[in-house]
């Protein structure tokens, strides 16, 4: 299992600061619920550090991009967990292949932090770093405005091994295209090497 620390290091090149690791993640509240539209998810249980995702084999440790999925693949019901919005889109269409079925799919949107309904959120090509350099962030509909304006509320309440603790999210960075769930699922792959085509989400 290869950690984000060593990725970042090899690829990045570049200091990022200490991110979270060995995270229990629990979204506050019991069950989902809906506001503006859209729908929240339940709890979403993560461990950071921990889980590896089905798609780059990543450590999943970075809170910005996380997703998850829970899926019923050949009969088998459970919970995947991605590093980058991105490998969750070629994870849904894998189980698709497969002939399995999804049952929920969560983003964090990216604004406030919060667990939302990956069908219902808003997805943004951006040029801020996300832990597979896709620049892929989800928000509400309600949030893209404030995305663009630089809003990012935080800290974020988070829950880790040690306790509670304040998780305060990077600055966002600059909006290159709006698509939705739809589009992503179905357009965005990575190329050789794990490349990104800066232009991937043209056309939707």
């Amino acid at each position: 299992m290869v950690s984000r620390r060593r990725f970042l290091a090899a690829v990045a090149g570049a200091s990022l600061g200490a991110v979270l690791a060995a995270v229990w993640w629990r979204w506050g509240g019991a069950g989902g619920g809906e506001a503006g539209g859209v729908r929240r998810c339940g709890e979403v249980r993560l461990v950071y550090g921990r889980e590896e995702c089905p798609v780059c084999k990543m450590v999943v440790d970075y809170p910005p991009s996380a997703a998850a999925m829970r899926a019923r693949v050949r009969g088998v019901e459970r919970w995947y967990f991605f590093d980058d919005v991105g490998c969750m889109a070629v994870w849904y269409r894998e189980v698709k292949r497969q002939g399995g079925e999804v049952l929920e799919v969560c983003v964090r949107d990216r604004v406030d932090g919060s667990w939302i309904r990956g069908e219902d959120a808003v997805y943004l090509a951006t040029g801020e770093f996300t832990a597979m350099q896709t620049g892929i962030v989800a928000v509400s509909p309600d949030n893209v405005e404030a995305y663009k304006r630089g809003v990012v509320k935080g800290p974020w309440r988070i829950e880790t091994l040690d306790g509670p603790q304040d998780y305060s999210p990077p600055p966002p960075g600059e909006v290159r295209g709006v698509v939705d769930f739809k589009c992503l699922v179905e357009k965005f792959d990575y190329g050789a090497a794990w490349s990104v085509d800066p232009n991937w989400h043209r056309g939707c």
